[in-house]
């Protein structure tokens, strides 16, 4: 048997670690220096974060960046918050059928 393809098949059957099983910034000892953005990850909120120092951005489950930043998971949310008015939107709604 080849070794080589035994190592190439092994790869790629191996799952992908979630994020909450890999090694996150917080475990390097690193600062957290702002969140990047959001996903979902196989279910499971992550915030993809920006450390002090360190050119790589990672993965971080959003139940452990609650716990660690919960000031910058909420200045976060609010940049990107957009609260939807009804009732001006009926008024251009019915402007715009009476032209």
């Amino acid at each position: 048997m080849d070794p080589t393809k035994s190592k190439t098949n092994s790869t790629l059957t191996s799952p992908t670690p979630s994020p909450e099983k890999q090694p996150n910034g917080f475990d390097l000892g690193l600062e957290p220096l702002r969140i990047l953005g959001a996903c979902d990850w196989s279910g499971e909120l992550t915030f993809l974060m920006q450390w002090k120092g360190c050119d790589q951005a990672g993965l971080v489950p959003a139940k452990v960046l609650n716990a660690r930043c919960p000031q910058m998971v909420i200045a976060f949310y609010e940049e990107r918050i957009v609260f939807k008015d009804e009732c001006y939107e009926d008024s251009l709604d019915s402007d715009s059928d009476s032209v």
